[in-house]
C-alpha cells in the first residue's frame, strides 16, 4: 500500500506531464489553425487596394480637374468696323430664325414688284400687326442701324446674323417712335424685343415692313425664316 508521501509524488508528476501535454497541443493546433484577431476599420483600409473612378479610360484626378475648371472657355466675339458710315461686322456664329411676332399677323403687302401703294420693287413683307404689338428680333446678331432712318423705314432696327455660314441682314421698318433704346454695336439674341408695331416714316397705317438680304441681296423673309427656323 503507498504511503501518502508516494501518492503525493505521484500527483506531482500527474500535473506537469498533462500541463505539458496541454501546451504542445496548443503549439499545434497553432500550427493548423491562423490566429485570427477582431478587425478594425485601419486594418481593412490597408488591406483594400486604393481605387479611384475612371470614365472614358482617363482616371479622376482631382488636380487636373481644378486645372480643367480653371481653364478660360473661348467665345467668339463679333468684331465691329465702320466703313464710309456702314456698319460691318465680322466673327458671327450661325443661329437659327424665328418668326417676328409671338402670334400669326396678317400679310398685307408681299416681297416684289408692285403698283399701289408705291410701284416699284417691294424688298420686304409687309405685316399688318396692330399699333404696339411687340416685334421681335428673328435671330442672335449685332445691331447695325437703330433709330430714325432717312430712307422711309422710320422709326427701325436692323440686325446683322450669320444663317448657314451666310451674311444675313434682318431690318424692322415704320415702328413707334421710341420704342426702343437699342444701340449700334450691340449684341442681340433672337427673340429680344426690336420694339413696337407702329406707322412712321413712309407708312399707310400700323404694320411691320419687314427686310431681309442674304449676301447683301433683298430676299423673300418669310420662306427664308421657314427655311432655317429652330
Amino acid at each position: 500500500m503507498a504511503t501518502p508521501i508516494a501518492k503525493r509524488r505521484r500527483l506531482r508528476s500527474f500535473i506537469s506531464g498533462s500541463s505539458a501535454l496541454a501546451c504542445v497541443g496548443a503549439l499545434v493546433v497553432g500550427t493548423l489553425l491562423p490566429v485570427t484577431n477582431p478587425a478594425t476599420a485601419d486594418s481593412v483600409a490597408a488591406a483594400i487596394p486604393q481605387q479611384s473612378i475612371s470614365t472614358g479610360g482617363t482616371a479622376e484626378d482631382p488636380a487636373v480637374l481644378d486645372a480643367l475648371s480653371a481653364m478660360p472657355t473661348a467665345v467668339a466675339i463679333p468684331e465691329i468696323q465702320t466703313i464710309g458710315g456702314t456698319v460691318s461686322v465680322t466673327g458671327l456664329t450661325d443661329t437659327a430664325l424665328r418668326y417676328p411676332f409671338d402670334q400669326e399677323v396678317p400679310l398685307t403687302d408681299g416681297f416684289g414688284y408692285r403698283s399701289a401703294p408705291v410701284a416699284g420693287f417691294h424688298d420686304a413683307q409687309d405685316m399688318g400687326a396692330a399699333g404696339g404689338t411687340p416685334v421681335r428680333i428673328i435671330g442672335d446678331g449685332v445691331i447695325t442701324e437703330a433709330g430714325w432712318a432717312s430712307d422711309g423705314c422710320g422709326f427701325s432696327l436692323k440686325v446683322q446674323h450669320q444663317v448657314a455660314g451666310q451674311a444675313v441682314s434682318s431690318r424692322y421698318c415704320h415702328m413707334q417712335d421710341n420704342s426702343h433704346a437699342w444701340q449700334v454695336g450691340q449684341t442681340v439674341q433672337s427673340g429680344d424685343q426690336a420694339g413696337l408695331v407702329g406707322t412712321t416714316g413712309l407708312s399707310f397705317g400700323n404694320h411691320l415692313h419687314l427686310a431681309l438680304r442674304v449676301e447683301d441681296e433683298p430676299i423673300d423673309p418669310l420662306p427664308f425664316i421657314a427655311a432655317n427656323a429652330k
